[in-house]
């Protein structure tokens, strides 16, 4: 049915309610507006974060004076319930004040993007009729009704009285635009249950208090409203961007500065990030992603990088609002032959696959179709097309109201949908629907030149993404053609402008007399090669422009010439910013490209940048980690300590040289800075990079078994390692000759060395013994410690550093139920093992809970701990690895921090509870992982004096490579030997092989935990696996 409305006596058209549109869906009643649950968000908690713009931030509170301030001029300037009112406003506090104050009239708000081309804006306002449009002065002229301007305010003046407007879930609270087969662009009118379906109990996402979003998708879509009204109609925050849409580098900023953990972003965008800057998606705890078929590559790509981050496919038209289908995505779904999965219903959703009206079996393919609270009320002022698409069919004995998407697909037996294909020639481009036709029509209306046209989807490798390509059949050959482009540019958003216009004199037939859309593609003429004559001289001109050629898939563009004029697209300049900001060594914001558009000027931009920012090199060194500093301030104040050693060890059968095994050694010593580093505390701590030559590869007496062998290479390797005189690490070889093999050995200094390096150094030390070419070069120390650095650096970090500070400064210590015997000395050691079966078993569970391999593991030690220490409030520390860039994956160093995780309350309850609370815990905990340990601690002294602050256990998940030796003509078998001393009193660490067992190690020190107390903790913990992997309660 499609949404009625009158002319009222000003001639603005009012959307008027129609109770049979509720029929069949939820029960309403008045108070149920979105705004009105943001209205008892602010009133219960007045004082909570609604907004972040920039580094000012909106309370709730604030924000809801200043809707109810706008809401009174707005009634007084004439709005009233029903009235369809446009809203053309740059993302800021005062739009979202805006469109709750028309919620509040009983309106319903059509946010336009101020971009778009004039002709664009004068239609849509149009098809609104509104008593006015709330837009800056100056914002757009020639508008079809009058403009009016929020004033100045903060909502604490004094506001004009109003009646107040009961609001029920099916009244009108949003329009979306989308694309029409007429030429003229659709008007989706959506009611408030549509949007605040989608944060019922049990949806898809976690949305509440804690969730901190950007508010960044183009305004127009309905994507908007799932990042606002996920945090706003949940008491979470949302954090404004200034960009034209969402970058990697102001992403990365909003994780480290402001807590976001959710992020919305198209599949084309998603795909962008995955490529250029994966690290920039670091710290968050659900990625959604969708509007495009997901691409299989950059999934796999994503989580692998990123296991325990919820990545959700979502799927649905604009005219059931958002989303109507969900997926959890898993590695397994990247090697579907038809895809990633659709998913299942959102929350208040029915969908059906039909062939007509009948409902097709499961596998059998037909046509989408979405019935419930989602669905929009129909198109404004098209009742026809409404009544199309807008049906009624029995199903399951019950007349049903739904949508047909247009879109092929099926439900499996299982109930979860898949894609395949579409009905029509519908696209999108960009996330954003667009019908061919509609480009099609509007060139030959805007261009008379053009006799007749056709605009198909091309995918563009380069960007990543479908572009549009319109091939024009002029009327005449004669006369010059006109600038097509300049036309479009003037009348379409940025989605519908096809990316190349090509002329052509008549459109192929293929032998069946229909058009040969392929032979249209093919006839594209390839970019042409740019004059290079003149090479471009300033090194970083040629920077930018090197990465504007690579984006564009030029051999070259000129210096002078815009971005845009060249053909790049915004998902390209995005692109094109996360490369030379890569290369520049600093963040290029993605509206430093649109106001400087050409190589020359972004160039000139980017000197200007550097000298501004510019710091001398540090005299006295390169400055210590956070986690360097630890080591060697141990290593300082108890220079026997032994747990700062990490020691390999690897048995070799076959024909070993040993002169190439040493001459490898010491190739793997000079491509490491690291390993050649003294690391000193005076006059400040700092590390400098030495010439101290390689350690030897040390031959030892043979002994006669392997277990000899190995005390042989301890005893060796006994003597302490001196950080302070860059005397890092070492290697011995040790004849067995039971076994006619070797056992080779390498020690490393724990501050130079962590568990990715192992896997590092093999592969290098089995490059250099084999010969084989070099891979390429580490960074060097000081480009690492810069490189670290930047990708750490929070705008307010003392405050970030003060805020865990006070969540851990009161945790209690872990106390150990039984005290050892006096004089008791050494490390104890037990291991357990969980088969593959159990483990498949167990990550069938985790994805099931929406949580990872890690935090199942880590809920299970958390209840272990709690019952064996009978204590519910403790904290455990994590290490994290800090390779958040790719330049830092194949490096040797300490590149780890260790996070502290505080477990208490549902989190040691064990059982499904227990796994999502433990997966809370590790995102908050995650989340703040740039902040360092050593902050942490400062402050929090033991209770028990020579205890470890904070935590006194460490958990830790080891799934990094194994240390694979690659030597040709000798079989290398890596044994992972235990530690010959612990920082803290108990570690458990899980290492997964490649079979899938998972071998558990539990290392405590005897002079705090008895053998006792380690027994039942390791015994506690192979059960409750057990009992998770079966679904029991524990």
């Amino acid at each position: 049915m499609a949404p009625s409305y009158a002319r009222n006596a000003k001639g603005v058209d009012v959307v008027q309610s129609n109770a049979a549109r509720a029929a069949g869906v939820t029960r309403e009643k008045a108070g149920e507006g979105l705004h009105d649950v943001f209205a008892a968000r602010a009133r219960a908690r007045p004082s909570d974060t609604a907004l972040i713009a920039r580094d000012a931030r909106v309370s709730y509170g604030a924000l809801d004076a200043r809707a109810e301030e706008l809401a009174g001029r707005l009634a007084a300037a004439g709005v009233a319930p029903g009235h369809l009112v446009p809203i053309l406003l740059p993302r800021s506090a005062d739009l979202v004040a805006a469109l709750l104050a028309v919620l509040r009239l009983g309106a319903a708000y059509a946010l336009l993007d101020p971009d778009w081309p004039a002709a664009r804006l004068h239609t849509v306002v149009e098809q609104l009729r509104p008593p006015l449009v709330v837009a800056r002065p100056g914002t757009a002229a020639d508008l079809p009704a009058p403009l009016w301007t929020p004033p100045a305010g903060d909502g604490t003046g004094e506001v004009p009285a109003r009646a107040a407007v009961p609001v029920r879930g099916s009244d009108a609270a949003c329009v979306f635009f989308t694309s029409g087969t007429t030429g003229r662009p659709k008007a989706v009118i959506s009611p408030h249950r549509a949007t605040a379906r989608l944060f019922r109990p049990g949806t898809f996402a976690r949305f509440d208090r804690d969730t901190v979003v950007p508010l960044a998708a183009a305004l127009p879509w309905d994507a908007f409203s799932l990042e606002l009204w996920g945090a706003l109609y949940n008491g979470g925050t949302c954090v404004l961007t200034d960009e034209p849409f969402l970058t990697a580098d102001a992403l990365r900023a909003m994780v480290a500065g402001h807590g976001v953990n959710t992020v919305w972003l198209t599949s084309s965008l998603f795909n962008l990030i995955v490529d250029e800057d994966l690290t920039a998606l670091t710290g968050l705890s659900q990625v959604l992603t969708g509007g495009e078929r997901l691409s299989a590559r950059h999934v796999a790509r994503f989580l692998d990088r990123f296991p325990d981050t919820a990545l959700i496919n979502g799927y649905g038209p604009v005219e059931s609002t958002v989303f109507a289908t969900t997926h959890r995505v898993t590695p397994a779904d990247c090697a579907r032959p038809d895809g990633i999965p659709l998913g299942r219903p959102v929350p208040g959703t029915r969908v059906v696959v039909l062939q007509g009206d009948r409902p097709c079996a499961p596998g059998e393919p037909g046509e989408i179709c979405v019935a419930g609270d989602g669905l929009a009320h129909g198109y404004l002022g098209e009742p026809d097309l409404t009544a199309e698409k807008f049906t009624h069919v029995d199903l399951d004995g019950e007349r049903v109201r739904l949508y047909r998407t247009g879109d092929l697909g099926a439900q499996d037996e299982n109930g979860v949908l898949h894609f395949h294909g579409r009905l029509d020639r519908q696209v999108k481009i960009r996330g954003n629907r667009v019908e061919p036709a509609e480009v099609e029509r509007q060139i030959e209306h805007l261009v008379p030149y053009v006799a007749d046209c056709r605009v198909l989807p091309r995918w563009n490798e380069l960007a990543g993404a479908h572009e549009l390509v319109a091939f024009c059949v002029p009327r005449r050959s004669d006369g010059a053609p006109p600038d097509v482009p300049a036309v479009l540019a003037r009348h379409l958003p940025a989605h519908q402008r096809p990316a190349h216009v090509v002329l052509v004199p008549s459109f192929p037939l293929t032998g069946r007399g229909k058009l040969d859309d392929r032979a249209l593609l093919a006839s594209v003429p390839e970019v042409p090669a740019e004059d290079r004559r003149a090479p471009v001289g300033d090194p970083l001109v040629r920077l930018v422009a090197e990465a504007f050629a690579a984006v564009l898939g030029r051999a070259a563009v000129p210096p002078h010439a815009s971005f845009f004029a060249l053909g790049g697209s915004s998902l390209q300049a995005a692109r094109a910013c996360t490369r030379i900001g890569k290369r520049a060594g600093r963040p290029v914001p993605l509206s430093s490209l649109y106001a400087h558009a050409s190589a020359e000027r972004l160039g000139a931009w980017l000197r200007s940048a550097q000298n501004a920012t510019a710091a001398p090199a540090p005299a006295d060194g390169i400055p210590l980690t956070a986690t360097e500093l630890v080591f060697l301030t141990r290593h300082l104040t108890a220079p026997e300590d032994r747990s700062g050693h990490c020691l390999m060890t690897w048995h070799l059968d076959g024909p070993l040289d040993e002169d190439a095994l040493e001459a490898a050694v010491a190739a793997v010593h000079a491509r490491h800075e690291t390993l050649r580093t003294a690391f000193r505390a005076d006059p400040r701590p700092h590390a400098e990079v030495t010439d101290i030559p390689a350690p030897p590869l040390e031959l030892l007496d043979a002994r006669p078994t392997l277990d000899e062998a190995l005390l042989a290479l301890r005893r060796n390797f006994d003597e302490p390692l001196e950080p302070q005189d860059a005397d890092l690490w070492r290697t011995a070889l040790v004849p067995v000759t039971g076994t006619r093999g070797r056992l080779f050995g390498v020690l490393v200094h724990h501050i130079a060395f962590d568990g990715r390096s192992e896997s590092v150094l093999a592969r290098d030390l089995s490059d250099a013994y084999a010969g084989r070419p070099p891979r390429p070069a580490p960074p060097a120390l000081a480009e690492r410690a810069r490189l670290i650095a930047a990708a750490t650096a929070a705008p307010d970090a003392a405050a970030r550093a003060d805020r865990v500070r006070q969540e851990f400064r009161d945790v209690p210590e872990l106390r150990w139920p039984e005290r050892p015997a006096p004089g008791e000395t050494g490390t104890g050691h037990l291991d357990v093992s969980v088969p593959p079966s159990v483990t498949a078993r167990l990550d069938a569970r985790a994805a099931a809970l929406g949580a990872s391999r890690f935090v199942v593991l880590l809920s299970a030690w958390a209840d272990t701990l709690a019952e064996v220490c009978g204590q519910r409030d403790f904290a455990v520390g994590v290490p994290v690895a800090e390779r958040t860039l790719p330049e830092l994956e194949q490096t040797v160093g300490c590149l780890i921090t260790m996070v502290p995780v505080r477990l208490r309350g549902a989190a040691v309850d064990g059982g499904e509870d227990g796994v999502r609370e433990t997966g809370n815990c590790v995102h908050r905990a995650f989340s703040r992982s740039d902040v360092p340990f050593t902050a942490v601690a400062r402050g929090s002294a033991p209770a028990t004096p020579g205890r470890p602050p904070v935590f006194q256990s460490l958990f830790a998940l080891q799934d990094n490579p194994p240390p694979r030796l690659d030597l040709p003509g000798v079989v290398a078998t890596h044994l992972r030997r235990p530690y010959a001393a612990l920082p803290l009193e108990l570690h458990l660490e899980v290492w997964p092989d490649e079979h899938g067992t998972l071998d558990a190690v539990l290392s405590y020190r005897r002079d705090t935990v008895t053998a006792a107390t380690a027994g039942k903790l390791l015994d506690g913990f192979h059960d409750r696996l057990a009992l998770l992997a079966t679904g029991a309660p524990s």
